[in-house]
């Protein structure tokens, strides 16, 4: 019972110096890197003064050694330490890991303040050159009116008569030659908007139905957006044309008994439009004769909210 107690007595003992020991070095590291690790002072084995003390001894082995004034100033204090004999012995007798704290990285030594700048120095002969001056222009100027009299330093004033002047010539600048505007230039015949639906030919019998076209003008329409699972509306959108435009469209009917038609082809595939909540659109059926040439036709304003039951025919 007794020896469990002191060993545990002396390991805490043991871990107490071992942190000491660790905050010792620790706190020599940071020392500057001219001053040696091994000089303290005899109350302080950590602390140092610059320069020649009494109070300086060296610790690098055995007990605290004196040191002489030359030694303090040319070696303990110079970055010329590390040659000393002493210094040498005592990196040798150290544990390895309070060496290793020892030659960490110390911080460098303060940069030199720069010398003050140099105090112009007045001249004094300045005050009297300019109080000499001031006397001669002083003296010069009553002698010269005494020579010349009142009329002496007074201005000429020029005469206020009008003199001819020469009119500047005048310069016609020729008149820019209008650049035209950017409206009336013609664009590509394929970016070119067709200001009205180009006319088609009217189906004729025997003429084969191939789809229905939504056909919109230059202005702004309200799309929807129908689920294909459900048919209920799920979302709504507002877009605008420059110039009539023309889609492929299918008719379908929403879960709220309007019917939708919704395009297949271009930028708006999978929107539609509803008859008239969207705007003036159109729908025309489109067919294809024996030749392959198109020919279409417009549905009337009451089909367009009526799904189709049947195929249409020329």
């Amino acid at each position: 019972m007794f020896g469990r107690r002191k060993r545990e007595q002396e390991a805490a003992a043991e871990a107490a110096r071992e942190a000491e020991r660790r905050a010792l070095f620790a706190k020599l590291a940071e020392r500057p890197e001219h001053i040696c690790p091994f000089l303290g002072l005899a109350s302080d084995r950590t602390g140092y003064i610059e320069g020649v003390s009494d109070e300086h001894r060296c610790f690098a082995f055995g007990d605290p050694a004196p040191l002489s004034a030359e030694q303090q100033t040319r070696v303990c204090q110079e970055r010329g330490y590390g040659n000393c004999p002493r210094y040498l012995r005592g990196v040798l007798v150290i544990p390895t890991e309070e060496l290793e704290a020892l030659r960490q990285r110390r911080a460098p030594l303060p940069e030199p303040a720069p010398p003050p700048p140099p105090v112009a120095r007045r001249r004094r002969g300045a005050p009297i050159l300019l109080l000499l001056a001031a006397l001669v222009l002083l003296v010069g100027g009553a002698g010269a009116y005494l020579a010349f009299g009142p009329g002496f330093g007074t201005a000429v004033v020029p005469s206020t008569s009008p003199s001819p002047s020469v009119a500047p010539p005048v310069t016609v600048e020729p008149s820019p030659t209008p650049e035209p505007s950017a409206s009336a230039t013609e664009p590509p015949a394929s970016e070119t908007p067709r200001a009205t639906p180009t006319p088609e030919a009217t189906p004729q019998a025997g003429d084969t139905f191939a789809f229905y076209e939504v056909s919109v003008g230059p202005t702004s329409f309200t799309l929807y957006e129908v689920d294909d699972t459900s048919a209920q509306v799920t979302n709504t959108r507002t877009t605008s044309f420059d110039g009539f435009s023309f889609a492929r469209a299918e008719p379908i009917q929403g879960a709220d008994g309007q019917i939708y038609w919704e395009t297949q082809d271009g930028d708006l595939t999978g929107w539609s439009y509803r008859w008239p909540d969207s705007g003036d659109f159109r729908i025309r059926a489109v067919f294809l004769n024996a030749a392959g040439e198109r020919r279409s036709a417009f549905l009337e304003e009451s089909q367009l909210t009526v799904f189709p039951e049947a195929t249409p025919a020329p």
